[in-house]
């Protein structure tokens, strides 16, 4: 079943000035990262205004927006999420580890089981 959608009006990031129709998650995301308001919410008389952001906020909000968008367009043209980072604490290792198996120092036959078997009567 599908999720429950609701629509957005986006105040700031690539989609600024448009109103999208998302997921109930990603709406409330985009809410909360104030980059985005929910365009049939009527303020009651009693409900104090939303304080102005600060500068620290805003560009929070404009980097939330931002990757939301370049996850959207990802998705659309297929391209796999990047592997998340390692979890804290965890050593760090070299990319490239070395081989333990070293190669057989015969003249380059591969040796079966058969072969062993034999090699034994």
């Amino acid at each position: 079943m599908a999720d429950e959608i609701r629509q957005i009006q986006v105040l700031l990031g690539p989609y600024r000035d448009h109103r999208l129709t998302v997921s109930a998650a990603d709406a409330d995301a985009a809410i909360n990262n104030h980059w985005a308001v929910d365009p049939f919410h009527v303020a009651a008389p009693d409900e104090e205004p939303h304080p102005p952001l600060s500068d620290e906020e805003r560009q929070a909000a404009l980097e939330a927006a931002t990757t939301w968008a370049q996850t959207q367009w990802d998705t659309a043209q297929q391209v796999p999420p990047p592997d998340p980072p390692p979890p804290e604490g965890t050593p760090i290792t070299r990319a490239k580890r070395e081989r333990d198996m070293k190669p057989d120092e015969s003249s380059g036959n591969y040796a079966t089981r058969d072969a062993d078997d034999r090699k034994k009567r």
